[in-house]
């Protein structure tokens, strides 16, 4: 076993999901580290078990490493030519916190199927009409995260 720790899986996860705009597979992550892929894997079904990062269910490859997403969503966070998807508007705000820039949160309104943005400049929400409305309340999210 190598002395890299969970922590340093999850940082090097993320700096590459971001580099990249997409999450790396097992097999990517492990050549970059220089790990073994059942090492990557070990280290993920901790994250996982911490609720760190979320699996998908069978192959165990990245689903969620919050706020991003690694499968197409209904909410699409543009940054200058840059996208990324989340799994709510509450990960797209995340993101754009995370990544300290001006962007935007791309959907829909659940209702009529409206197109909404919420732009997001020198981390202040600009301006406009509309209600972010969160069906599951925030301490029940992790009892299905997938669903929420």
């Amino acid at each position: 076993m190598s002395s890299t720790s969970d922590t340093d899986v999850r940082v090097r996860l993320y700096c590459d999901f971001v580099r990249d705009g997409r999450a790396p597979s097992a097999d990517q992550l492990a050549a970059r580290m220089q790990l073994s892929v059942a090492e990557i894997h070990e280290a993920w079904e901790r994250l996982a078990a911490g609720k760190a990062i979320v699996l998908q269910p069978e192959s165990r490859e990245i689903l969620m490493a919050n706020p991003l997403s690694a499968v197409a969503t209904p909410y699409l966070v543009r940054w200058e030519e840059r996208y990324f998807f989340a799994s709510c508007v509450w990960d797209g705000l995340g993101i754009i916190a995370m990544l300290k820039v001006d962007a935007a949160v791309e959907s829909s309104c659940g209702c009529c199927g409206e197109a909404l943005t919420i732009a997001i400049r020198e981390g202040v929400p600009v301006p406009q009409d509309g209600v972010i409305h969160f069906a599951i309340p925030a301490k029940r999210w992790w009892q299905n995260i997938v669903f929420t």
